[in-house]
């Protein structure tokens, strides 16, 4: 099984900018790397008026974009699928990150900010770390924002090789 963790904070709280990061630190090291993102009010799979966009507004249940070196595919459903049925089409990477989908089980690091998060999140899987720019009670591992590499070590250490 592909190990997963999940970042979880507030908007604005710095979530893309340690997924980036932790993107290119373990890409860095070799590993490879899936990137999930929930969009929990939605998304356009295409700007309007392209090709693609005219296929999925016509009603197609799957779209698929191919080029020389991607390929992409959208699937329409009537309603949300969890994380477990998203990570099961996922195959051939060392792990998977995941921004947000707080409300699933699994392990989670929480991004949180001083300025960006007025309370610290309730998760519904087991919290590993936390990445901040202030002190924070507890026993949780906490790393810093601008020190993302003692992160990729922990992932590493603790996730990707366990």
């Amino acid at each position: 099984m592909i190990p997963v963790v999940s970042l979880i904070g507030y908007s604005n709280s710095g979530k893309t900018t340690v997924m980036v990061g932790l993107i290119r630190l373990l890409k860095a090291r070799n590993f490879k790397v899936a990137a999930v993102k929930h969009a929990a009010h939605g998304y356009s799979p295409d700007p309007p008026g392209t090709d693609s966009w005219c296929y999925a507004a016509a009603g197609a249940e799957q779209v698929v974009i191919a080029g020389p070196k991607s390929l992409t595919l959208h699937e329409f459903y009537q309603e949300e699928k969890s994380l477990a049925d998203i990570l099961a089409k996922i195959q051939g990477v060392d792990i998977v990150l995941v921004e947000g989908f707080k409300r699933e089980p699994g392990p989670k690091i929480e991004v949180y900010r001083h300025e960006y998060s007025p309370d610290r999140i309730t998760t519904a899987g087991h919290l590993l770390a936390i990445v901040s720019d202030v002190p924070i009670a507890g026993n949780l591992p906490r790393f810093s924002l601008e020190r993302l590499d003692d992160l990729a070590d922990f992932i590493v250490q603790h996730i990707i090789s366990t």
